[in-house]
């Protein structure tokens, strides 16, 4: 198994070389016109090396604020020789960036006769998620609940494979976290020890769906040192084969960015107690269908409360059975 390159590119940094030079290693890839290297610069930013015949179409020469992408010839063994150099210039993306030369490591090994268009090819799919625009830190309450959503989240991919992702859908403007074509999930988090007691926010979360029942996931959630964090999380689902890029994605969508691994490294959790409910005619919730009279939930803002979960029937919900749209295909 290969070693990630943010390991590599860790390892590296610890002796930049000297100016104008890079401190290389090789990836265990190989294109057409030679091995893969995975290096730092002077300055110790990550770079990936890759070796060329004569450029098609003239010389790459692409900058933004967080990559840069170049044709340059570097002397090889005495020779100069011509390589696709694909750089991070901005150093709080330097995590990120490993998980995109992971990438496009992996699509030369697929066509290593056209390295420089698998370059460019991956580059083209993770260049928005580079220069999107990054927000605050995220608090400890939202990252519980992006826990939990990642929690179910590994749980669906176990049984139905990486597509699962596709049925991630809050983040991107759905009313609930999870559609299938025959249910939906939404999912909740609590760090109150004492109750299950679990935040609604609007009226459209608990809202019926168009196709089959909702579900409410509530995960009982606390701090502890030996947990898992987000991070660890995001890695756990990328060891399952979903696609870093599709998935950093749908984090972003959720005010989540990779960016900031390293101050989310500290907020770890352990799930205390896992329920889910049938959010029925029975359940308590404020939404188009129950608040009467009929027609007045736009004219309601700002709503927000709270269900305590503690006496209510739990079911068992096998996310086995579910159903992908599309199969999961999007």
């Amino acid at each position: 198994m290969r070693e990630p390159s943010a390991s590599v590119f860790d390892f590296l940094a610890k002796d930049v070389s000297a100016a104008g030079s890079f401190h290389s290693r090789k990836s265990g890839i190989s294109a057409a016109d030679g091995e893969v290297l995975c290096a730092v610069d002077a300055s110790g930013r990550p770079t990936v090396l890759v070796p060329v015949g004569t450029p098609k179409g003239g010389p790459l020469d692409w900058h933004s604020k967080s990559l840069s992408l170049q044709t340059l010839e570097l002397a090889v063994d005495g020779a100069q020789r011509p390589f696709v150099i694909l750089r991070c210039v901005d150093p709080k993306l330097h995590h990120q960036f490993g998980l995109l030369a992971d990438d496009v490591l992996d699509a030369i090994e697929v066509d290593p006769e056209r390295a420089s268009r698998a370059v460019s090819a991956t580059l083209d799919r993770w260049r928005n998620l580079f220069e999107a625009e990054r927000g605050a830190l995220l608090g400890p309450a939202q990252l519980a609940g992006i826990m939990a959503e990642l929690t179910v989240l590994h749980e669906l991919v176990k049984f139905h494979g990486p597509h699962a992702l596709s049925a991630w859908q809050g983040p991107k403007g759905n009313r609930h976290d999870f559609v299938f074509e025959d249910c939906s999930i939404e999912v909740k988090a609590t760090t109150n020890h004492n109750n299950m007691v679990v935040t609604i926010h609007g009226g459209r979360q608990l809202a019926s769906p168009d196709l089959g029942d909702l579900y409410l996931r509530a995960l009982q959630m606390e701090r502890s040192p030996n947990g898992k964090s987000v991070p660890d999380k995001v890695g756990e689902l990328i060891a399952l084969g979903i696609s870093k890029v599709e998935l950093l994605t749908v984090l972003n969508d959720a005010h989540y960015s990779d960016a900031d691994s390293p101050a989310y490294e500290a907020f770890r959790f352990t799930t205390l107690s896992e329920n889910s409910y049938l959010v029925d005619e029975g359940f308590p919730r404020i939404t188009a269908e129950t608040l009467f009279p009929s027609g007045m939930i736009d004219r309601l803002g700002n709503i927000s409360y709270s269900i305590d979960l503690g006496h209510m029937a739990e079911i068992d919900l096998d996310l086995s059975t579910v159903s992908l749209a599309n199969g999961g295909q999007d």
